[in-house]
């Protein structure tokens, strides 16, 4: 069957050019074109620091600056589309050297830019990346304790910014579980190793007397709101949409013929599923939160960024070609 052009790019160089590219040229668009200014919105954790003065200055005024705000969320997103990357090559999510997932992330990451408030979202995304990363590293090196001990300390960092990312923790035992490293030794190093973030926190607290933080933190870990549907624009909801179809796809793609795949690597696609499914669950129930969102699309990357690669037919590329016009679409409703 002749293959399009879905084949010739997969392997080429410029994915990730122009995936950069993209990425960049939303930061300019957002700081030149439309001129939106930075929002920071207070993370009820931190709540304490705010206002405070840190060597002579105070970080939140920092980060109100257009400018500043643009460039440190460009530089997160940046990072987690490098480690979004690294999971697929290192642990060879693809049978095919692809740079499809740094750019399929970049476009993801791009097109919203505009919504992502400047809330620790990015943060958390770069470490819960991070965290993948490591919690897939227990196959290929063979220290399963020490992998899974700095999944869960990053997991655990990740969530002082996005405290509902807390509910991740039983998810991601099912995903030692899909790995086959499930035990009563990983158990033990998955506790120690998320626990040991706020045994920190709750033992600098008790030195100041001051338990604000670990208060906050459980306050908005408590509270839940269903996303507002209503709120979204028809295009957001398109996009929204469009994206669904998109995994729907490649579930479809892959389940059927994931025999074709090492034992390992379907391990990895399985357990990306999972995180996905219960991320989808998590956005349903954190109103209209883009962080969570950002994250999602993380996942959604990976999965998307394996259809392309391995399948160039009409569909996919009418798929592809619609994703990007529609990106683009959505971006300048956004932005506006």
């Amino acid at each position: 069957m002749k293959k399009g052009f879905l084949t010739n790019i997969v392997y080429s160089n410029g994915l990730w050019i122009a995936g950069l590219l993209l990425l960049l040229l939303s930061v300019i668009g957002n700081i030149v074109y439309f001129g939106v200014e930075t929002k920071n919105v207070l993370i009820p954790a931190f709540s304490g620091l705010y206002g405070q003065d840190i060597l002579g200055f105070q970080l939140d005024q920092l980060f109100r600056n257009t400018l500043v705000g643009y460039i440190f969320r460009f530089l997160m997103l940046l990072g987690s589309a490098i480690i979004l990357q690294n999971i697929s090559s290192d642990y060879r999510l693809i049978r095919v050297r692809s740079f499809f997932p740094f750019f399929l992330f970049c476009v993801f990451s791009a097109t919203i830019l505009p919504a992502i408030p400047l809330d620790g979202s990015s943060i958390s995304c770069l470490l819960l990346c991070w965290s993948f990363f490591r919690l897939f590293a227990v196959e290929e090196n063979g220290s399963a304790n020490r992998a899974v001990f700095d999944a869960m300390v990053l997991l655990a960092i990740a969530s002082l910014f996005h405290c509902r990312l807390l509910f991740l923790l039983p998810v991601f035992w099912m995903v030692m579980g899909v790995l086959q490293i499930f035990s009563f030794k990983s158990f033990l190093a998955s506790i120690i190793g998320f626990l040991s973030v706020f045994w920190i926190i709750g033992g600098v607290s008790f030195l100041l007397e001051d338990y604000t933080f670990l208060l906050n933190y459980v306050n908005e870990l408590v509270a839940f709101d269903l996303v507002d549907f209503n709120s979204f624009s028809t295009a957001e909801i398109a996009y929204i949409s469009f994206v669904g179809i998109l995994m729907i796809s490649a579930m479809v793609s892959f389940w059927p013929r994931q025999n074709l795949d090492k034992l390992r690597t379907r391990n990895y696609l399985n357990s990306i599923l999972l995180l996905w499914f219960s991320f989808l669950v998590l956005w349903l129930f954190s109103g209209n939160d883009m962080g969570i969102l950002l994250m999602l699309f993380c996942l959604s990357s990976l999965m998307a960024a394996h259809f392309f690669s391995l399948m160039d037919t009409r569909y996919s590329r009418a798929l592809f070609v619609l994703f990007i016009l529609l990106s683009i679409f959505v971006y300048f409703l956004i932005g506006r």
